[in-house]
């Protein structure tokens, strides 16, 4: 397998041009139908890969560990998530909609200049990671927090550079080779997760240890494969990471508020079960959230493959095209979220079984209330990577701005009244209103053709 050079890459063309009557209306022609089945293939199995080593670190610390070692981890993992939500609006939603429609043509060196500013912004997230670890070793002294702090704070520059590479793979409309830095990482982690359980090492600091090794070497061959490391290639005028970061602040300036909000709207449950209910609390309901985070990933990764496309067709002035997909890949999700949903309400206690060993069995029953969050996220995914790819990321601040709130009065009442069935019931109904806020959003915006003109102009 030979890298693709810089200069030979080809410009991103999500919506290439369809033969005179190989389609009709909105519809694919059948080689395109393929190619997009194919891709779509991929994706899936990409996240599937990536959602797989999670799943498997998951459960092998919540069957092994204490219910407070492993809401230690979930904590600390919460934690990742929200700074990692930074590092997604700041670089990979910029690059995915900036790179297809501005540097199809020279994406080599738009990609070296998102790693500069990746290296610039996570060593500074890292940096406040280590120091909270640090506080948390001299005030709370014996807490399983600190290693689990600590270990993440090491790992999360390697964690996010694979994230990076990988949405560099989707940009390119190669999630192949995405699926192959997936499948290295997963055979890593496996691997490392038996050899410390066999030697008696897994805790949560191994664990993020483990996990920044295996991005290591994912970052790497998909690094390889894109052409990135041979650096003698020209820079590219207007690609500088200076240049790069403005445009990346320029976008993602409205999603740093969302960020915050949506930590808050998804990740609040979770502090607040260790604050309230205790650290054992958090690591139960971070169990049982597994199956449906998974349906998340992979209703995100749909997400993700179509969003190039979206931006094309947005840049040529194909606004019917757009809106008509938008809808099409929410009905799609949605429907598939609910097949999920439905399959786990009927054999939830065989599920929790297979996956802990009847060690949750008395919770069991939770896992079908949280399938209600992929439910809900497919049934917006389409309308919100539409909403990006026009360039308006503020729709997602406000829905934030909704959701946020009603996560916080509702898991703290909630969870006082029903304890965790209330911590789930909240984050359902964070992510339903999420969802609402967003299609009507979306529909609000497709009744004024006049203001999407002027933001393609603008």
């Amino acid at each position: 397998m030979s890298a693709v050079l810089p200069g030979s890459i080809e410009p991103v063309t999500g919506s290439p041009s369809v033969a005179a009557g190989k389609a009709t209306g909105f519809l694919p022609a059948p080689a395109r139908l393929r190619l997009w089945g194919f891709r779509s293939a991929l994706s899936l199995l990409d996240q599937g890969l990536t959602s797989g080593a999670g799943l498997i670190v998951n459960l092998l610390l919540a069957r092994r560990m204490l219910p407070e070692a492993y809401g230690a981890f979930t904590v600390a993992f919460a934690g990742f998530l929200f700074v990692s939500g930074f590092h997604n609006v700041l670089l990979l939603e910029p690059m995915s909609v900036m790179g297809p429609s501005r540097y199809a043509g020279r994406l080599g060196e738009y990609f070296r200049s998102q790693i500069a500013v990746h290296t610039i912004l996570v060593g500074a997230l890292s940096g406040v990671l280590l120091l909270g670890g640090l506080a948390l070793w001299r005030t709370v002294p014996g807490t399983p927090l600190t290693g689990a702090v600590m270990g993440v704070g090491l790992a999360l520059p390697f964690l996010l550079l694979a994230w990076l590479a990988r949405r560099m793979c989707y940009v390119m409309q190669r999630p192949s080779a995405a699926a192959l830095g997936s499948g290295l990482y997963l055979s890593f982690v496996a691997v490392g997760l038996f050899v410390l359980g066999h030697y008696g090492w897994l805790g949560s600091f191994t664990a993020f240890l483990l996990m920044g090794c295996g991005s290591i070497l994912a970052s790497a061959v998909l690094l390889w494969r894109l052409g990135l490391v041979d650096r003698k290639t020209a820079a590219v005028p207007g690609a500088t990471w200076r240049a790069v970061l403005r445009e990346n602040w320029t976008y993602g300036r409205w999603l740093v508020g969302s960020t915050v909000l949506f930590s808050v709207s998804s990740q609040t449950q979770t502090f607040l079960a260790a604050g309230i209910l205790g650290l054992g609390a958090a690591g139960i309901l971070r169990a049982m959230q597994i199956p449906s985070l998974v349906m998340v990933q992979i209703i995100t990764a749909a997400g993700l493959l179509v969003l190039p496309s979206f931006s094309y067709d947005f840049g040529r002035g194909r606004t019917e095209q757009l809106r008509h997909k938008a809808m099409l890949v929410s009905l799609s999700l949605v429907i598939g979220a609910l097949v999920f949903a439905a399959l786990l309400a009927l054999f939830a206690g065989r599920a929790e079984h297979l996956l802990f060993g009847g060690k949750y069995a008395s919770y069991a029953w939770l896992m079908p209330v949280l399938t209600l969050m992929p439910v809900c996220t497919g049934f917006s995914m389409g309308y919100a990577m539409a909403m990006r790819a026009s360039q308006k990321p503020r729709f997602d601040l406000i829905a934030n701005m909704f959701a946020a709130p009603v996560a916080i009065v509702s898991a703290f009442f909630l969870m006082r009244w029903w304890g965790l069935a209330g911590a789930a019931a909240s984050m359902a109904l964070s992510f339903a209103v999420l969802s609402i806020v967003t299609i009507v959003f979306f529909q609000r915006s497709a009744r004024d053709p006049g203001e999407m003109a002027r933001t393609q102009h603008g």
